[in-house]
């Protein structure tokens, strides 16, 4: 799989948590962002772009998006 973000293993500004694995149909992707502003400008500065552009091994179709508010975190 591909880091969407350019560097494996390191998370972008703002993203708090990332857990990707394999998933029945492709793969499923967890990223907590610090705010619903630091995903928008995630997915419009980074992600869309490099989606646009075509990556071996990435995203063929922009994935299927689920949002929620968290109201407990633990680490």
């Amino acid at each position: 799989m591909i880091a969407m973000n350019g560097e494996l293993g390191v998370i972008p500004d703002g993203q708090i948590l990332h857990a990707a694995g394999p998933a029945p149909g492709g793969w499923q992707v967890v990223a907590v962002h610090e705010s619903k502003a630091s995903w928008d400008a995630f997915l419009e500065s980074v992600f869309l772009p490099r989606l646009a552009t075509g990556i071996d091994g990435g995203f063929a179709n922009r994935p299927v998006e689920t949002e929620w508010d968290v109201t407990h975190f633990y680490n």
